[in-house]
């Protein structure tokens, strides 16, 4: 029995897709959200080939160009941000951490912030954390 060429590309494709499209959610399907009053909410993504220096410099760059970050700390020898968030623009802030590590021929990038109590994260917040630690491979 021979197969239709068309199928065969069309699983193909179908299988790059779908891989794709798992990686690019992976930051979103790793957030959790652990303690009470005060909850940390965290996540992390893997980029191969990225270096730690390099992820973090972009990192940088990214924290500085959005306006509603102050208090922005670097520590490129550890791979460390820390910043202070005041999205909701009220002076309640929130303290955020990201580290870019080796992780085997990659970097991981973790994302940490703690809520203040009483607070709850924007509709969109999700997305716009995703779409910062993505920022780690300049994109």
């Amino acid at each position: 029995m021979q197969r239709d060429p068309m199928i065969k590309y069309g699983i193909a494709a179908l299988l790059v897709f779908g891989a794709t499209v798992a990686n690019a959610q992976t930051c979103s399907s790793n957030f959790t959200i652990s303690g009470g009053l005060a909850p940390a909410i965290s996540t992390w993504d893997v980029f191969p080939g990225l270096s730690p220096a390099k992820a973090i410099d972009n990192l940088t760059r990214t924290a500085h160009l959005n306006s509603y970050w102050v208090g922005i700390k670097v520590n490129r020898r550890l791979g460390l941000l820390t910043a202070l968030n005041d999205g909701a623009r009220n002076g309640r802030v929130q303290e955020v951490k990201m580290v870019a590590r080796k992780h085997g021929n990659a970097t991981r990038v973790d994302y940490t912030m703690i809520l203040n109590p009483g607070q709850i994260p924007g509709p969109d917040f999700r997305s716009d954390v995703c779409r910062i630690i993505r920022s780690a491979a300049g994109g």
